[in-house]
């Protein structure tokens, strides 16, 4: 890979690209797939555990080492992509009744885009200066999200268009582009280390993992991360739960994927630029951003509560009672105003975040700095996958309004775990990238 030479247009540039297309497959799984099943009748238990498709994320770092010391990481960022591509295009020989066969296509979009993401995240790691980390971790989390966003969006949008087929066809077309770009221009380097030329035995596998996360955990700050990672998001699973729930209403799928899709990614986006600005221009610590935000998001989700509780499940009466000053067409714009305020907060929350992540991982001895930062990342999609999986099943036996009360509290619980946080920029030592020697920051 690139060492952090280079102009910094070029880096942010490669980063952005290669962010924006990772971002694809989760905006897919997240923002369009859920509403057409409902669409098909699919029961909001089965839609929860088809988040257990994402298991190849949780296990991100049993086999990061295992990439880190084999190939080199453009191999690896090229076969997934490949991987990818070639999946969509077998995808559209599918239909949206075949559910078995596209739990099977899910499971591989996700086992490839798991294995880019730690090639991309290692590159951030070893190209962006500790000056940069700000802008660098607002440049992922926004790319990330335009990327989520427009597969959540236009392909749900291009579906209704055209064809199950067609939209899969168009998805594939994103990754070969991106091949096409990263091996012309020679976006990202190839540098083989002494460990990735030699051959690797399949007998190393256990004890490398193991003496990786005993490494990992040695790590003043990386427990509770953890813990904040694996807990911070699980609110945020009422903005996935409320766009379903508006489908339950009968809300046009058009409508919904505008004010849904596209708008409320725009203002998570604004939410996450805001935190890059005040985490680079204004030095404004992340520990003071996570905890405003975190108070911040509070009031949204439970207004989404409150909305829930005095609006019901019955569908609306009709389209054209989402026009004037209408009971459902108040309900219908506060839901959608609770949904932006929240996502506000949640780029906030994201970006400053992954800032902290990123710093100490970054503290790191570097042959495990990957699996560091992996494990950290991995940890947050398990907290969002268990629970989003057993929330499915709590609304179809409890209700949505029960689950949406669980949301309120979980949300509140976030903030007295901030109190607890480590000094990540004072307490760190950081490894000179040119030896092995601590610096006292």
């Amino acid at each position: 890979m690139s060492s952090t030479g280079g102009s910094k247009m070029l880096r942010f540039g490669t980063l952005t690209l290669l962010y924006f297309v990772q971002g694809a497959p989760y905006g897919f799984q997240t923002f369009c797939l859920p509403l057409v099943l409902r669409k098909t009748g699919l029961s909001f238990s089965k839609l929860g555990a088809m988040k257990l498709l994402f298991l190849p994320w949780v296990c991100k770092p049993l086999y990061a080492p295992l990439i880190e010391r084999t190939k080199s990481k453009l191999w690896w960022l090229l076969a997934s992509m490949m991987a990818l591509g070639i999946t969509c295009i077998l995808a559209a020989l599918t239909s949206e009744d075949m559910l078995g066969v596209l739990a099977v296509v899910l499971f591989l979009l996700n086992l490839a885009s798991a294995t880019q993401d730690i090639c991309v995240d290692s590159l951030a790691l070893k190209i962006l200066r500790p000056e940069e980390l700000g802008a660098g971790n607002t440049i992922q989390v926004v790319a990330y999200k335009a990327g989520s966003t427009f597969a959540g969006g236009s392909l749900l949008w291009l579906r209704d268009l055209t064809s199950w087929s067609v939209m899969w066809l168009v998805f594939s077309s994103l990754y070969f582009i991106c091949i096409c770009l990263v091996w012309s221009l020679g976006l990202v380097k190839s540098e083989k280390t002494a460990e990735q030329r030699e051959v690797w035995k399949p007998n190393q596998s256990i004890k490398v993992v193991k003496e990786s996360l005993i490494s990992i955990f040695k790590m003043k700050g990386t427990t509770w991360m953890v813990c904040f990672v694996l807990f911070y998001k699980l609110c945020e699973r009422a903005g996935g739960t409320l766009p379903i729930y508006l489908v339950d209403k009968e809300i046009p799928v058009p409508k919904l994927a505008f004010w849904t899709g596209f708008v409320r990614s725009a203002v998570y986006l604004g939410g996450s630029s805001m935190c890059g600005f005040l985490l680079s221009v204004r030095n404004v610590s992340p520990r003071t951003i996570l905890l405003a935000s975190a108070k911040l998001r509070c009031f949204p989700i439970f207004l989404q509560f409150l909305l829930i509780s005095f609006w019901g499940t019955d569908p609306i009466a009709s389209a054209d009672s989402l026009h004037g000053f209408s009971r459902d067409n108040v309900m219908f714009y506060s839901a959608v105003i609770s949904l932006c305020l929240a996502n506000f907060c949640a780029g906030l929350l994201t970006t400053a975040c992954f800032t902290a992540m990123m710093t100490l991982s970054q503290s790191a001895p570097e042959e495990i700095q990957s699996s560091h930062y992996s494990l950290l990342a991995t940890m947050e999609v398990f907290g969002k996958l268990v629970f989003a999986s057993i929330s499915g099943c709590l609304m179809d036996s409890c209700g949505i309004d029960s689950v949406f009360l669980v949301f309120v509290a979980l949300s509140v619980l976030t903030v007295p775990l901030l109190w607890s946080m480590p000094d990540m920029d004072t307490d760190k030592h950081k490894y000179n990238s040119r030896g092995n020697k601590h610096i006292k920051q």
